[in-house]
């Protein structure tokens, strides 16, 4: 039986610094869709405010990321 591919690009959703565009982290993702993503969007957003309440001057949008890694909140979740 042959193994599975996971996709190499994946769509996340990533927070960055609005004063610097350069720091930005997967906050949420993988997903395999835009729409997935979007779906989870506020859901994410809410959680990185639960987190890090200073997330609020973020600014968040979903990007196609090439990347197996989880996201920060996935990554978080499993180490709970």
């Amino acid at each position: 039986m042959r193994e599975q591919s996971v996709n190499a690009k994946n769509f996340y959703i990533v927070a960055s610094e609005p004063q610097d565009e350069t720091l930005q982290v997967r906050i949420s993702g993988p997903y395999l869709t835009r729409q997935a993503a979007q779906a989870d969007l506020r859901a994410a957003i809410d959680e990185a405010l639960d987190i890090d309440p200073t997330a609020s001057r973020y600014e968040y949008k979903i990007s196609k990321v090439e990347s197996r890694k989880p996201g920060v909140i996935q990554h978080m979740a499993s180490h709970a």
